[in-house]
């Protein structure tokens, strides 16, 4: 089995290519950076938070030349996995013609070392719990002996199935790890589960060989929700458009709270600019009630129109329907349960 290390989800965790769980990432848009030219970064740990400009980055508490990369200008670049690593801070790249887009030439970049690295510490005697660790997804058999080689274990590495887990031999990659954190790749949720995940930990991931172009179109799709760079891939890792939605793009709009629910996959959004981006014509949303709206006071002699009478059960299906979403989420009120 091939286990995916960091390295190899890298670029899907920030603005490359590739799948990735919803980012929980620091933001603090005002409207401050809405004139801002395009000039994308990648940011913090592993560089896994993507901002459209530096402004946004250094709003959300980042260093640029500390906590960042520069991430590629959208365009197209083929799924070839030939990673490189580039300038002083060894920002990690799919393949050359990514690097190039995100401004680095051939001669600031080179290859990571082929080898793996040991340490020099005797394990021999520690229990067998195995990992796979750095961009050349080095196994190693216990902790001892990853830490040992110099890894951090949380950060640079993932869990690997045991060797007498029982799961057959069917492809149906998943992706796993924390929101915003480190992702490992599985074969199929079996082998995930036997490496401690389990299916709400996990995402459908993009097959190998898949040939989808490296345009930057994030989409969200089902109940966690899982993030892809663009539909192409939400389509290979087995969802259809009719499960996504566009993740929002806030240019040009204010921060009026007006929500809309659009499309089948009840993709939400705060407002009318912001669907009209996510390429929705605003007259076919149906309008959702406002925070303001759905805490306004009843009638002293009505009930609350978000509460049950007495001798009613509950309707889970209502939970959370008034909060506010700055980010559209998939479904973010009619699955808002299952999400809790």
């Amino acid at each position: 089995m091939m286990i995916f290390s960091r390295a190899t989800f890298f670029l899907a965790a920030s603005v490359f290519v590739g799948v990735v769980r919803s980012q929980s990432c620091p933001s603090n848009d005002n409207g401050q950076c809405d004139f801002e030219p395009t000039n994308p970064h990648s940011c913090g740990p592993d560089y896994k938070c993507g901002y459209s400009n530096i402004c946004l980055a250094e709003a959300a508490g980042y260093d640029i030349d500390t906590d960042c990369c520069q991430a590629p200008q959208p365009s197209g670049c083929p799924m070839l996995f030939d990673p490189q690593l580039c300038g002083s801070k060894q920002c990690p790249f799919d393949n050359m013609c990514i690097a190039e887009l995100a401004g680095y030439t051939a001669s600031q970049c080179s290859p990571p070392p082929p080898e793996c690295p040991t340490g020099g510490k005797d394990c021999s005697g520690e229990p067998n719990n195995p990992f796979t660790c750095g961009i050349n997804n080095c196994d190693y058999r216990t902790i001892c002996d990853a830490e040992s080689a110099g890894f951090d274990t949380r950060a640079d590495c993932c869990q690997d199935t045991r060797s007498n887990t029982a799961c057959g031999m069917i492809i149906e990659p998943v992706s796993c790890g924390p929101p915003g954190g480190k992702q490992c790749g599985y074969d199929n949720q079996c082998l995930a589960d036997a490496a401690g995940y389990n299916s709400k930990q996990c995402c459908k991931a993009v097959p190998d060989g898949i040939a989808c172009n490296a345009m930057y179109e994030p989409v969200e799709c089902g109940n966690i929700p899982c993030v892809y760079s663009n539909q192409c891939e939400a389509d290979a890792a087995g969802w259809s458009q009719f499960e996504c939605c566009k993740q929002p793009n806030m240019d040009g709009c204010s921060m009026e709270y007006s929500p809309l629910a659009c499309s089948s996959a009840s993709c939400v959004y705060d407002n009318e600019c912001i669907a009209r981006n996510a390429g929705f014509d605003p007259a076919s949303c149906v309008p959702l009630a406002s925070a303001s709206t759905a805490s306004a006071e009843p009638a002293a002699d009505e009930p609350a129109a978000d509460e049950p009478a007495a001798d009613e059960p509950a309707d889970p299906t209502n939970a959370g329907a008034g909060k506010s979403a700055t980010a559209a989420s998939v479904g973010a009120v009619l699955f808002a349960a299952a999400l809790a």
